[in-house]
This record gives C-alpha cells, structure tokens and sequence, in this order.
C-alpha cells in the first residue's frame, strides 16, 4: 500500500509490473531528441510561438470528460516543473473543467522514484494523486518499466546473470505498485519494447539485454502480485499506423493470452501528425486490440499542426484532425473496452513538441479549436 513516509530502504519493504512516412519520423525523432527518448517528457519551451492565441480565440465546449463516460485524462507533471499543476491556478482549471483523469507525466519514471539502490523518492508523485484524490479524478500511472529515464544504479547494475537482473527488475515494480496500490486506475506497465518498422523486433534496453523476451511477462506478472485490481498495459508509440511493429505487439499479446499473464490493454500513445497515420489504419490498428478483448488507451495523444507559424485555417484543419481521430476510437471501440484519451500536455507552451503546437489549449490558456474538434468527436 502507499505509505506514509517519503523515503523507504529496500530492507523495508522487499516482499516474499503501415510503415512510418519518412517526414512523420524526421519530425518525431527531433521531437524525441529534445525530450530525451520516444516517450514525450513534456516541460516544453514557452517561446512565443505557443504562448499567445489569435484574439478570436473561443469555445463553445463546457466540459470534455462530461461528455463521455470513458476517463478523458491530460499528462501533468507536479512539484516544482515549469508546468506543474500544483502551483499553477490556470492549469487546475483546465484540468477540473475538463478532465477525469491525470497521468503522471515524468514523475513516476523509474529515474524519479527510484534514485539510488536502496532509495525511493515518493514525494512528487504522492502529492499529484493527493491532488487527483482531492478533486475526483482518477490517476494512470506512467510508468514502470522503460528503456529511457532510468536512474544510474540500474544502468550501471552489476547483475551476475539474468536471475539477479529479474529479481533487481522484480524488486522495483514490487515496491512501487505496492506503494501505490489502491490509488491508481491504470499502469503502464512496460513501455516501448519493440523497434519500428519492417524489421520490427525486441528493443535492445538494459531489461531484454540482460534478461531477454521473458522480462515482458514477468514485469505483468510482478505487477499483477502487488494490485489485483488495476488495469495493466503495455504503452508504445507508432503502432497506430506501423503494422510490423503493432504485430510485434500483438504477437506479445497472443503469447500472454496464451500463458495467462496478466495484461488489461494496450496504449496507443498516438503523438501523430496531420496526415499520417490514415484513419482507416487507425481504425484498424484499434480493431486488432479490441478483437483480443484488451481494452484500448490512447494514452499519450498530441498532434503535429504542420508548421511553426499555422494560421487560422492550419488551427481549423487541427480541429478536424483532432475529431476524426477522437471519433475512430469512439466508433472502434465497444464501451466496455475503452480506457480513455488522454492528452499529453495542457498547452502548446508545455508540450515536449511545442514548436508544432499539439494540444487542446494554447500557450495563454485560452482554448484552441482543437478543443471543439475532441469535443466533437466525442458526440459522433
């Protein structure tokens, strides 16, 4: 269970978690090299480009999440980021208007929480579920198991063969989904696991490196030991519209499915662009997941305008693309399998892509007409 103190010894708490367009990956990868790996870091620039909205900026949308039933969640960092939700009024208000759930943007990444061997930090992620718990939103926790953001003990482990490696591995995900058991509605469990495209294979990362394809199933399953009742997925960017690197993942699913190893859903983390992936791809991508009875996330959604300088008619395309997407997953996926849609940053000004302005709200706060473009794909 969560504990009441901050820092915790292991001694205390060990226990007997189509191909990609050619542009699409130029621009992703300098996004990546910006925020440090494939999953968006978020804590964007907050250049004037994505500071400031045109004087027409409105919206006729009261609420997202009270639109739907399904958790409509936004990617938040707390303490003191630049973009922290703690201490920003505007922020909150965004995210009580129009969000049922938070995601934890950086602050449970293995690097955060767990900084030294023996040392756990729960501070800032503790004081984001408090905020969560106080205002009735539900939290996902991002996440358990990734190749990026890892602390330097775990890099530099000095495992004697692949048995250590796992039980190093175990240990983690041990404390951590027992220190937060009970307070979360989701895991991302492993992240990222596979390479892209037509050669699509397991991702070399110190986890498969050291102890190979079966740490997959045994992060689930040690996540699975320590909250029954959480809803546990595996999270990857491009199987949208990569249909090597989704099978990869599918192949994985099928494997788990057969051995019963504990798996809810797979998230899409979908940081796509104006054109790529197509809808029907998307459609299909969704299927896949839905025809094995995991639940479908889109766990990670920001989408590229097209340019540094977009007008109003780049801001009205947005909006369209925002609601063709939004309206894939309502019309593709079967209420009991949909585990939500969340945004990866309140404002272009925070987003880990900020040069291409992705998100609901522009830099000022002020509601972009992607936000009417979710809300509509909502209602479709």
């Amino acid at each position: 269970m969560r504990k009441s103190i901050y820092q915790l010894t292991l001694s205390q708490v060990t226990k007997s978690s189509g191909l990609f367009y050619a542009l699409t990956i130029a621009c992703v990868l300098m996004g990546f090299t910006a925020c440090g790996g494939e999953d968006g870091n978020g804590g964007g620039s907050t250049s004037s480009s994505s500071s400031s909205s045109p004087s027409s900026s409105s919206s006729t949308v009261t609420s997202l999440y009270q639109l739907t039933t399904f958790p409509i969640g936004v990617a938040v960092p707390a303490s003191n980021w630049n973009n922290s939700i703690i201490d920003s009024p505007e922020r909150q208000q965004i995210a009580k208007t129009h969000f049922s759930q938070l995601s934890a943007e950086n602050i449970m990444k293995p690097s955060y929480l767990h900084p030294q061997e023996n040392t756990y930090f729960w501070d800032d992620a503790d004081e984001l579920i408090d905020y969560a718990d106080a205002n009735g939103m539900s939290m996902h926790g991002h996440v358990l198991i990734w190749h990026k953001q890892l602390a330097d003990w775990m890099i530099n482990f000095n495992g004697a063969d692949a048995a250590a490696w796992n039980t190093m591995m175990v240990d983690h995900i041990t404390t951590v989904a027992d220190h937060f058991a009970g307070h979360l509605q989701s895991w991302d469990v492993v992240n990222e696991a596979f390479t892209d495209g037509t050669t699509s294979s397991y991702r070399s990362s110190i986890w498969y490196d050291n102890i190979g394809e079966d740490f997959l199933a045994n992060a689930f399953t040690a996540a699975r030991a320590e909250d029954p009742n959480v809803d546990l997925y595996y999270n990857d960017y491009g199987i949208s519209g990569d249909p090597d690197k989704l099978a990869m993942v599918l192949s994985m699913v099928d494997n788990f499915q057969t051995n019963a190893v504990p798996i809810d859903g797979v998230g899409f983390q979908m940081h796509i662009d104006m054109y790529w992936p197509a809808i029907a791809t998307i459609q299909d991508s969704f299927q896949e997941v839905v025809d094995r009875g995991l639940k479908v996330k889109i766990s990670e959604l920001d989408i590229d305008i097209g340019t540094e300088t977009p007008d109003a008619d780049d801001y009205q395309a947005q909006a369209t693309r925002f609601q063709e997407v939004v309206a894939a997953y309502v019309n593709t996926v079967p209420a009991a399998q949909r585990g939500g849609i969340t945004v990866w940053g309140i404002t272009d000004s925070d987003s880990w892509r900020s040069e291409v302005h992705p998100l609901l709200f522009y830099g000022d706060f002020s509601p972009k007409p992607a936000l009417d473009g979710f809300a509509a794909g909502l209602e479709e």
